[in-house]
């Protein structure tokens, strides 16, 4: 904080001692170790809060931080599952066509397939 020497502090003390006289000295050097105390102490008190409020500002801010972190995260997540339903939906939809086309071409045959049993049958019987 101040830097003071010992010499200053000699000086100073010796200047009390004249000042004040040798009777009342050690009563004002509790005074002023009184003082002194008080004014470290309220110094300490007000470095320890502003130190907890800058603590609180950077939790508060890593705070937010990770909140933006998650909503970046499910935003993600969420377009991800969407893209895959989608695409699943997609190949639902091309199977579901498949099998339509296969079952329809297989009726197709079947009843073509009849058609030349029925013919072949018919032939045979005018033979």
């Amino acid at each position: 904080m101040f830097d003071v020497s010992f010499w200053e502090l000699l000086v100073i003390g010796v200047i009390a001692l004249i000042v004040v006289g040798p009777e009342r000295l050690p009563g004002l050097m509790r005074t002023l170790g009184l003082w002194v105390g008080r004014a470290r102490a309220t110094f300490y008190s007000v470095r320890d809060e502003i130190e907890r409020e800058a603590n609180a500002q950077g939790l508060r801010d890593t705070q937010r931080a990770l909140r933006d972190t998650e909503r970046d995260l499910r935003e993600g997540v969420q377009s991800t599952t969407d893209s895959v339903r989608s695409e699943a939906e997609r190949a639902r939809q091309g199977v579901e066509e498949a099998a339509g086309a296969a079952q329809a071409g297989n009726q197709a045959g079947t009843s073509t397939g009849d058609d030349d049993a029925t013919q072949h049958r018919g032939d045979q019987a005018e033979r």
